[in-house]
């Protein structure tokens, strides 16, 4: 009998790896700061530039398999890309010149996290093995560190304002950038893995969102800025894939089984419904747009009150 269910686990894990590797899934998008262009990424073997104001294709990049974020730099017309199940590694691609640099040191199961710091002199990574890797913007690795364990890091971002970073996994972790841990919270008492973080511009405060299983929501939390939990959200049917600010810093975005606004209080603002669940999200410069890519490939322009605009399905 013993034997029998292990045989059951490794088929179900094979066939759920499988299925992984074959969905076409857009997993992450991100706005330009110039405001001109939207990037897409998923598994779809392909990094998609597209014109903010007709979402016409602009671009593309050949990228095996599987994107599974982008950041663009905060002010250059650079995109970090992190990678897994994929022969091309997490790389630096600058839009101008079609230069690409390749990051070292990244685990060969890749990475999910990835972010620049806010003046763009640093990259962080997270990779999947717990390794925390800071680059320059040239692709220097100038600092190599363990999260604590080898559990794959989800995602990561940098304060706003200083260079300590904070990562989610089983726990939000954070750091300075030589690697020192500073704290370490349990986000909550169920074992349920997190999925995105995202700072306030401010610096006082921050927000996750967790995974979720078949017995607990997936929750939706503000924290202050030493940790303290300050509300619990779990009005979501599905994981928080991705969170974001708009550049005003008044309203958060996030992807799940709907697009949902909310202010810095935690409160819900707008609710625009899906047909399938949402994995990227992003505003544009002005704060009046958002950018969603989704499950089954389908790519959403809203308008600041979550009424679509444009769909690309």
């Amino acid at each position: 009998m013993i034997i029998i269910n292990l045989l059951i686990i490794i088929l179900c894990n094979q066939t759920f790896a499988q299925n992984s590797i074959t969905k076409e899934i857009l997993w992450t998008t991100d706005w330009s700061p110039n405001g001109k262009f939207i990037a897409i990424g998923g598994n779809i073997d392909t990094l998609k530039i597209y014109n903010e104001k007709d979402l016409k294709s602009f671009k593309s990049y050949h990228i095996k398999n599987t994107i599974t974020r982008i950041k663009w730099h905060p002010s250059k017309n650079i995109i970090a890309v992190s990678t897994q199940m994929s022969g091309d590694k997490s790389s630096i691609i600058n839009l101008d010149t079609n230069e690409k640099i390749e990051l070292n040191g990244i685990s060969p199961d890749g990475a999910r996290g990835i972010d620049w710091n806010n003046t763009g002199e640093y990259l962080a990574v997270g990779d999947n093995d717990g390794q925390i890797l800071i680059y320059t913007i040239k692709g220097e690795l100038i600092k190599k560190f363990n999260n604590e364990n080898t559990k794959g890091i989800m995602a990561i971002d940098w304060h706003p304002q200083k260079n300590t970073l904070t990562t989610v996994t089983d726990k939000i972790r954070f750091y300075d950038i030589d690697g020192n841990l500073l704290k370490s919270i349990k986000h909550r008492k169920e074992e349920v893995m997190l999925l995105s973080i995202a700072w306030h511009k401010s610096g006082t405060f921050f927000v996750t969102g967790d995974y979720g299983d078949e017995k607990d929501k997936s929750l939706l939390q503000y924290w202050d800025e030493n940790g303290k939990l300050l509300q619990s959200i779990d009005i979501s049917k599905a994981e928080y894939r991705n969170l974001t600010w708009n550049s005003k810093g008044s309203k958060l975005a996030t992807a799940s089984d709907a697009l949902r606004i909310w202010d810095t209080n935690g409160k819900l603002v707008s609710e625009g419904n899906s047909k399938d669940y949402l994995w990227g999200v992003s505003w544009n410069k002005q704060g009046n747009k958002i950018i969603t890519s989704s499950m089954e490939q389908n790519i959403i322009l809203w308008n600041n009150k979550a009424e679509r605009i444009l769909a690309i399905e």
